[in-house]
């Protein structure tokens, strides 16, 4: 209704006592005379963050009811932000809550501001933010690979790896481990686990030998090797045990069999000793991890020993009607230089082994996850057979950005920097271990 001074209408804006414009009137409790009030935002700022325009922008309302609710988010690409925000520069009778969208990089917070609309109006509000504390994450490129298979035709460690264009058993290299800052990673090694075991009785000649069995046959899988926290939970598995003959040579006792499934497959095994054909098929790798073991046969009249899968390729296989102790190529391993250097990562066993190293098993020296002839025919006493060559696990990841390790007991690594990236590399264990229980280290991202 309107409003008289005398015989003049006051218009808006227009009513004062003396000189002070009167904003509210009232008559008892109800309203006579009324100024609405306006609130309206801009983006807010502080500690370097992103922010979005508060919503809606503004709003125009009678003082004293609710506002309706504002809302923006405070986000930063490069970290995770986390903490208890504080608002400064907030009108009078606003209140605020957050509310954060989990961990990890570019995370979220979001504010709610709720309220009763202020009496006075306040225009481009610009509201300082802190509190905020940002943890920066990080990507890390990775190279992981199981323990070798032991015996003929045994496979190698399956490997998995975001670094360079090509994984294990020709998959495409994984995307790097989006690393969370302060988050536990466990990296475990384990050991090799025994597959079978025989002991060779070897006498002295003749139509009634003396069984002297002092020869022990081993053949192992290779050890797992994983890294499991947060949303991380990555496994490669060790290569494949190679089949052996019964050693016992007055026997005469040979066998044919198909190769055993692991990270990388093991080779088949073939025995004729007439003119039957025979055929036994390789082991199948993992999917993404390696490749299978190689076939042998059709053969007859022959040993046929199918090479091991490796990383890199198939195993060799062999197939010759009448030859005797036929041997397939070792597959290939994968060369990766995520070190900084090129190295061999988990060939198969075979004719033509590459990247096997001379000091296997808890050695620094590059080379990681290859198979190992332990073989029936190589008259190694229990403590001289060769054993398992044991897994590796490496992360490459911006030197500012490198963690922390504990846990390091019974367990090696070494640290090594190369322009801006710091590689860490764990290694080491017990590769004559049998039962597979290994060492972990835990890095703190």
């Amino acid at each position: 209704m309107p409003l008289y001074k005398g015989t003049a209408e006051v218009t808006g804006g227009g009513l004062y006592k003396g000189s002070t414009e009167i904003e509210n009137g009232f008559k008892n409790s109800a309203f006579f005379y009324e100024n609405k009030s306006t609130v309206s935002w801009v983006a807010p700022t502080g500690q370097g963050l992103t922010y979005s325009v508060p919503s809606p922008q503004s709003q125009i309302k009678d003082g004293g009811i609710a506002i309706d609710t504002v809302t923006f988010t405070i986000t930063n690409a490069a970290a995770n932000i986390q903490g208890t925000v504080a608002i400064s520069g907030m009108p009078p009778g606003l209140t605020f809550t957050q509310v954060n969208s989990g961990s990890g990089l570019g995370n979220t917070i979001t504010i709610t501001i709720n309220g009763l609309m202020p009496e006075d109006s306040y225009f481009n509000i610009l509201l300082t933010i802190s509190g905020v504390t940002g943890s920066t994450n990080y990507n890390a490129d990775f190279l992981m690979c199981g323990g070798g298979g032991t015996s003929i035709g045994s496979g190698g460690g399956g490997l998995r790896t975001s670094y360079g264009t090509v994984s294990g058993g020709g998959a495409a290299a994984e995307g790097a481990l989006a690393m969370v800052a302060g988050e536990d990673y466990i990296i475990t090694l384990n050991n090799p686990v025994l597959y079978q075991s025989l002991t060779s009785c070897r006498g002295g000649g003749g139509m009634s030998p003396q069984c002297n069995p002092i020869i022990l046959a081993t053949s192992r899988t290779g050890g797992s090797t994983s890294i499991i926290g947060g949303v991380i939970s990555k496994t490669v598995l060790g290569g494949a045990p190679g089949n052996m003959d019964d050693p016992n040579t007055f026997t005469g006792d040979r066998i044919t069999a198909n190769g055993q499934p692991g990270g990388c497959g093991a080779g088949a095994r073939t025995y004729s000793n007439n003119l039957g054909y025979v055929t036994a098929y390789g082991g199948a790798g993992t999917a993404g991890q390696g490749y299978g073991g190689g076939q042998a046969g059709p053969n007859r009249t022959s040993h046929g020993y199918a090479g091991g899968g490796g990383a890199g390729s198939t195993g060799g296989t062999v197939a010759n009607f009448q030859s005797y102790d036929q041997n397939g190529a070792a597959g290939l391993p994968l060369v990766n230089n995520i070190t900084g250097s090129n190295y061999s990562y988990c060939s198969g066993q075979g004719t033509g082994q590459i990247g096997l190293p001379t000091n296997v098993g808890a050695m620094d020296n590059g080379n990681y996850g290859c198979a190992n002839n332990n073989s029936t025919d190589s008259g190694y006493q229990a403590d001289q057979l060769p054993p398992s060559q044991l897994g590796v696990f490496i992360l490459r990841m911006p030197t500012l950005n490198f963690g922390s390790i504990t846990g390091t007991l019974n367990i090696d690594y070494t640290k090594t920097i190369i322009g801006t990236d710091t590689i860490l590399k764990i290694f080491g264990g017990n590769p004559n271990g049998n039962g597979g229980v290994g060492q972990s280290l835990t890095y703190t991202a």
